[in-house]
């Protein structure tokens, strides 16, 4: 987790590893070990990320307990032989590189904060949006939710 931020370039910085980590887990995903389950195609997830509690650690390190459950559920993945798969497929494009940030408020375990993604790291590209609600514990932040969750394939609710 990492450290308190006290700055708007820090806390952009705890935004932008947060929206990444999805990203990194989905696209560390083999293109040479693929297998089909009921006509969809998994790719095997590297060792790193080899099981359920593999992948949680690692989105908890950003987010909150509900949201990597949340984000791992959209991962869709399959368990063969003691391996995570996920699913092949297609996001779309999706702002998640923050741009500029915004501090709505502040309290002693609580940071609020407006941020515009943009699908493009050095344009504004496809941007949205977005409020987070950052938990401190100690000198460690976590996000504990954004909102237009239902908007983005790696947040919206399970089935």
């Amino acid at each position: 987790m990492p450290k308190t931020a006290q700055t708007p370039n820090e806390l952009k910085a705890l935004i932008a590893a947060a929206e990444r980590a999805w990203f990194n887990v989905y696209d560390s995903a083999s293109d040479r070990r693929i297998i089909v389950v009921d006509g969809t195609e998994y790719k095997l997830l590297p060792l790193r990320f080899s099981t359920k509690a593999k992948v949680i650690a690692y989105f908890r390190q950003y987010w909150g307990s509900a949201m990597s459950n949340r984000m791992f559920c959209n991962l869709q993945t399959v368990t063969r032989k003691n391996r995570l798969y996920a699913i092949v497929g297609d996001t779309g494009i999706i702002p998640f590189i923050p741009r500029r940030i915004r501090v709505d408020s502040r309290t002693a375990s609580r940071i609020r904060v407006t941020a515009v993604l943009s699908a493009e790291e050095h344009y504004d590209t496809e941007t949205e949006r977005v409020r987070y609600l950052i938990g401190k514990s100690g000198s460690k932040l976590r996000v504990l939710n954004r909102d237009k969750k239902n908007t983005d394939p790696r947040y919206q609710a399970c089935r």
